[in-house]
């Protein structure tokens, strides 16, 4: 016989499963290029997290202090999603920038591109960045590779960034990622 606590984180669950928003649907809508793509979400509300979802590689457990959720399984994307406030844009933008710029033939040359194209003084000022405001600890490369060229490739590409963004990029950066946003048809 269930205790009432039990009960009672069941009915939140419940409730809290029904008032899901459903980001994927939402997204591959907006976006045909997700349509076919496998992801599963998870909506954990969390109004007071500063970031907006989490991605999960098909082969990425988390971190000890942020495992990945037992709703999201091994073997396939997953996205765990803090705010009600997420975008269909920041959906296609999680996924090309940590999953389809490995997966997808075509993003994977324009990532490439876009990370030669990247001065590695400006890159080591945003780890610093990082690290002050944030409390970044991993080593540059590993922070480079996991959050530091995916978050300057979305930037620009999803509207991350703000209006002003294509002054943080060169004119070759800017070609490369208006032929990304032309390829995923973000207008």
């Amino acid at each position: 016989m269930p205790i009432e606590g039990d009960m009672n984180q069941d009915v939140m669950e419940l409730m809290r499963q029904e008032r899901s928003p459903d980001f994927l649907s939402q997204a591959q809508k907006e976006y045909p290029y997700l349509k076919d793509k496998e992801i599963d979400i998870l909506y954990n509300p969390k109004p007071q997290e500063q970031r907006y979802l989490e991605f999960y590689p098909p082969d990425e457990p988390g971190a000890p202090d942020m495992p990945r959720p037992k709703e999201l399984p091994m073997g396939r994307v997953g996205m765990e999603v803090f705010r009600s406030d997420v975008r269909p844009i920041d959906i296609l933008g999680d996924y090309v920038s940590h999953y389809g710029v490995q997966s997808d033939p075509e993003l994977q040359k324009y990532y490439g591109q876009f990370g030669e194209s990247t001065d590695p003084e400006m890159m080591q000022r945003r780890y610093q960045f990082h690290k002050e405001q944030f409390g970044e600890t991993r080593p540059y490369d590993v922070w480079y590779k996991q959050t530091g060229l995916p978050e300057l490739f979305r930037g620009y590409t999803f509207n991350q960034f703000g209006e002003n963004a294509a002054q943080l990029y060169s004119p070759q950066q800017l070609m490369i990622l208006d032929r990304v946003k032309q390829y995923l048809g973000i207008k």
